[in-house]
Order: structure tokens, then C-alpha cells, then sequence
């Protein structure tokens, strides 16, 4: 008997429960480590290399370390190709199922492979693994608790990776956002509610845990007290143009490099070139302290105040170089504050010169600062959205909203002009090709028929993560339908898709964990 009320409680309200609260305390607990862990590792990093800036005859054997820890990393993201490059556009790409992995083994080397990022040096930060490891604790929950439930993998995925940011950054609203706007890029009642519970229960676990040893949860600690004034409107505009101009030419220095990369690869070993950038960071960071780590202290600094306009933008070109070639060689790490510390730089040098010429308050440096942490983030990504949010939530408070969006609407202004696409998008083509590397695409045009129990019933086409690149063409309603799902789908109903796919076999697996599974053709 199809009861709908039966089937939304399987298909819905429990999954959405249970696996949310699953994932969230699972993921929660495993960011709080995994943050844990990767500040005790900096902190070692630190102490290794004042040491040996102290004893220069120690330089040969920092070298050497970083071989052994490039040789590691080389054996790591050679036998798990998952773990290579920036977490966030790796996890989406597994979200919006462009990429297959294993989550237990994703989940432990992405863990291994950033401890030796971070030990390096390499200026890579921590929430890009927290995303992805987040992912792989929401696909690990379903295949463990609802094998019965695999319709739910990807939107549980989705929770846990949302966790993830929200642990790593202490930011639920925005780890919420990343969801609809950079996630799959649309907004669904089932992409809410599991987005939320996991974020809430994700977020409660890592808080409580950070209460009970007196850590500090939050990515950044300070607070704004000046307001900028409607008259000053004009100066978040201006860093809002220069993040945006620069977010299309760090874009295209991405792409270059990604081009370069694949023809050395062509000649030189990955595991060649990734020994050879953990040698090569290890000996920039020697003679050059800011070269190194996320760029979170950079950031702290300049939010006091502390920097010198010429140093920084020498500090923003080394970064961005060794950001670049190092995500491009696919070494473990996230891009989320890396891309803050660039806009940091970008507004104070800003505020410092209108400062100099007498146009701006010295007070107001910190918001502008602010304001080109949002602006560069919410164009280089194309998360506009999210970077609003994140400033608001996590570094200037309500009172200066008017700003951030101003420096972040014009930044993105200057993105959608151009025509460029997105950080991220850039990062996933990339990862996407090099996974579909020598296979053939088929495309199929096929029916399926909603069976009795399924996860689509009552829902509608617009709500559902159908495979990559499927498309419902058209729905023939069931003729004795009842009209009980007030315009969803419902058993009986005739679904024309069509899709392009390089695995006919997982697709139609996929498409049946919708719909229910199809009667066999002869």
C-alpha cells in the first residue's frame, strides 16, 4: 500500500533527521581534531624553521625534510588522486557527482596529506580539508546506517561537507550558504533542511568541544567599532573594482599555469614535481617568513594595523605564485583564507593610500580591509552571497554591512563584465578532465517510470540532484494518479530523460536510487 504519509517519513523526515544528526556530530567532532591537530603541526613548523633561520648550517637538513615530506605527499596524491588540490572544489565536484571516491580512504590521507602541507609551510589552509573531509563523513554515514536510503548520499554529502566549513571557520550561516550558492548553485527545501540540521548539530558539537578545553573556535577574534560613514561610500567601490580586476588576473595566471602543468606532465613525473615544490617552498620560506602557512596571521596583522604597502604587494605576488603552482600540482590544502589574505592586502594597501592622501580616516582602514576580504573572495569564487555573509558573521558585524555589500556587488560587477568564470569552476574543470582522461561520453535518451516507495515521489523535478547532466525532458503523469502530491512526481509517472555520461552503468544506478529500480529490457 503507497500511504504518503509513510513514504515522506522514510524518504524525508527521518533520513533528514537521523543521518543529519549522524553526520553533523561525526564531522563536528572530526574538524575539532583535525583544527587541533593542524595547529599543533604549524606550531612545530614555526619553531623548525626560526630554528634554522637562527643556525643557517641547519638549511641542508630543512631541505631534506621537505623532500621526504614531498615524497610522502607524492606517494600519497599518486595513489589517492582524491586528495590532490584545493578541498573546496574537490568536494563540490564530488556533491554534484562529477568525481567518484572511496570516503574512508579519502577521509584518512586528505587528514595525513594536510598535516605534511601544513609542516611544510606551503600556503594552503585548513577549511578546504575540513569541507572535503565533511563530505566524505556524509557519504560514510549513509553507506553505513541507510544502504536502503542511497538516494540521500549526495544531499547528506552536502551536509557534511556545510559541517565541515561551519567547524573549520565558525561560521554556520555562511557553512549553510555554501549549500545553494557555490555547492550545487540553486536552493531546494530538502538541500535546506539537510544543510541546516547537519550545520546545527555539526557546529553545536565542535562549539561544546571547544568549550570543554578553552579553545577558540572562531577563525578570526576582533572586533569593528568604527562605522563607515554613507559620505565614504565611495571608497569600499574602489577596492571593490581593484579585487574584482585582480580576481581576473589571478584567474588567468591560474589557467596558464594549470596549461603549463599539463604539458610538463607530458615529461616530468607528478611525483618529480611534487618533490621538487615542497623543496622549493621550504627554501622560499627560509630567507621569506610570510611566503609560508594560510595567511591567517597575515591577516590578524593587517587588521591591527601593521604592514607596509610595498612589502605586502611582494608579499601577495610570491603568494599567489606559490598558491598557484602548488594547488596545480595538486598538493592538499584549502583556498578559502588564502583568497581572504589576498583581499586583505588588496584593501589595506587601498585604505593606506586614500589614508595618505588625506581622503580617508585612519580609523576606517580595518573596514576596508574587511570590505577586500569579502570582495575578493565573493569574486574570485562567484560567491557573492557567501561572502557577504561571511563578513558579517565572522568579521564586521552587522554595522557594516552597507560596505561589504557595496565592495562585493562591485567586485562581482567587474567578474560578470569580464565574463571570467569562477575560481572554483576553473579548480573543477580541471579536476574533471584530468578524471575523465581517455574515456568516451555516451549520451542517452531514455524512459523511467516512478516505482512505489521511491525517493522522488511528492517531490518535484526542480528539487531533486538528479545526475550530472541529466535533464528531464518531459513527465507523463500516471492517468490514475490522484492528484495527492499537489504537482509532484508520484508512482506511475513516465520520466523522459536525457544525459550525457562516461559510466552508463553508475548513471542508471544513480537514476534508480530515485526513482526505484526499472524492470530489466531484453
Amino acid at each position: 500500500m503507497n500511504n504518503p504519509r509513510i513514504t515522506y517519513i522514510k524518504n524525508i523526515l527521518l533520513p533528514c533527521v537521523i543521518f543529519s544528526m549522524v553526520t553533523g556530530v561525526a564531522t563536528g567532532s572530526l574538524i575539532f581534531g583535525f583544527k587541533v591537530a593542524a595547529n599543533q603541526i604549524i606550531e612545530v613548523s614555526e619553531k623548525i624553521y626560526t630554528f634554522v633561520r637562527a643556525n643557517p648550517q641547519w638549511l641542508p637538513l630543512l631541505l631534506l625534510g621537505a623532500a621526504v615530506l614531498g615524497a610522502l605527499a607524492a606517494w600519497i596524491l599518486y595513489w589517492e588522486p582524491n586528495c590532490r588540490g584545493g578541498g573546496i572544489p574537490t568536494a563540490i565536484a564530488q556533491l554534484r557527482g562529477l568525481l567518484s571516491f572511496r570516503w574512508l580512504r579519502s577521509l584518512i590521507l586528505v587528514f595525513v596529506s594536510s598535516m605534511l602541507t601544513y609542516l611544510c609551510g606551503i600556503p594552503l589552509g585548513n577549511e578546504g580539508p575540513s569541507v572535503q573531509m565533511g563530505t566524505a563523513v556524509g557519504r560514510g554515514a549513509v553507506r553505513i546506517f541507510g544502504r536502503k536510503n542511497l538516494a540521500w548520499d549526495r544531499y547528506i554529502m552536502t551536509g557534511g561537507a556545510c559541517a565541515g566549513f561551519a567547524t573549520a571557520t565558525g561560521a554556520p550561516l555562511t557553512g549553510i550558504l555554501f549549500a545553494f550558492e557555490e555547492a550545487h548553485r540553486r536552493f531546494s527545501p530538502m538541500l535546506f533542511m539537510v544543510s541546516a540540521s547537519t550545520v546545527i548539530f555539526g557546529s553545536a558539537t565542535g562549539e561544546a568541544l571547544c568549550q570543554w578545553t578553552g579553545m577558540d573556535g572562531r577563525l578570526f577574534s576582533f572586533t569593528v567599532d568604527a562605522v563607515l560613514p554613507l559620505s565614504s561610500l565611495w571608497a569600499p567601490l574602489l577596492v571593490g573594482l581593484l579585487c574584482g580586476g585582480v580576481a581576473i588576473a589571478f584567474t588567468r595566471v591560474y589557467r596558464a599555469v594549470w596549461d603549463l602543468v599539463k604539458k610538463l606532465g607530458r615529461r616530468i613525473p607528478y611525483r618529480l614535481m611534487t618533490f621538487s615544490v615542497f623543496v622549493l617552498i621550504a627554501l622560499i620560506g627560509f630567507f621569506y617568513r610570510d611566503a609560508q602557512g594560510s595567511g591567517h596571521e597575515i591577516i590578524h596583522h593587517l587588521l591591527e594595523g601593521q604592514g607596509v604597502w610595498y612589502l605586502l604587494l611582494i608579499c601577495f605576488v610570491l603568494r599567489a605564485v606559490l598558491l598557484i603552482v602548488a594547488n596545480n600540482i595538486g598538493v592538499t590544502g584549502g583556498l578559502f583564507v588564502p583568497s581572504l589574505a589576498f583581499g586583505a592586502i588588496l584593501g589595506f594597501v587601498c585604505a593606506k593610500g586614500l589614508v595618505t592622501l588625506g581622503l580617508l580616516g585612519e580609523e576606517y582602514t580595518v573596514i576596508l580591509t574587511t570590505v577586500g576580504m569579502a570582495s575578493f573572495l565573493g569574486a574570485s569564487s562567484r560567491i557573492p552571497l557567501t561572502a557577504v555573509a561571511f563578513a558579517v558573521e565572522a568579521l564586521c558585524g552587522l554595522s557594516n554591512i552597507l560596505p561589504v555589500a557595496v565592495g562585493v556587488t562591485f567586485a562581482y560587477l567587474v567578474i560578470e563584465v569580464v565574463g571570467i568564470e569562477g575560481f572554483s569552476e576553473t579548480v573543477i574543470a580541471g579536476r574533471v578532465e584530468r578524471e575523465r582522461k581517455g574515456k568516451t561520453p555516451q549520451i542517452v535518451e531514455t524512459d523511467v517510470v516512478v516505482q512505489p516507495g521511491a525517493f522522488v515521489v511528492g517531490k518535484e523535478v526542480r528539487n531533486i540532484l538528479w545526475p550530472p547532466s541529466c535533464v528531464i525532458l518531459s513527465v507523463y503523469r500516471n492517468p490514475d494518479r490522484k492528484d495527492r502530491h499537489f504537482g509532484g512526481m508520484d508512482v506511475g509517472d513516465t520520466l523522459h530523460v536525457h544525459y550525457t555520461t562516461y559510466d552508463p552503468i553508475a548513471t542508471m544506478e544513480s537514476l534508480e536510487h530515485l526513482v526505484g529500480p526499472q524492470p530489466k529490457q531484453e
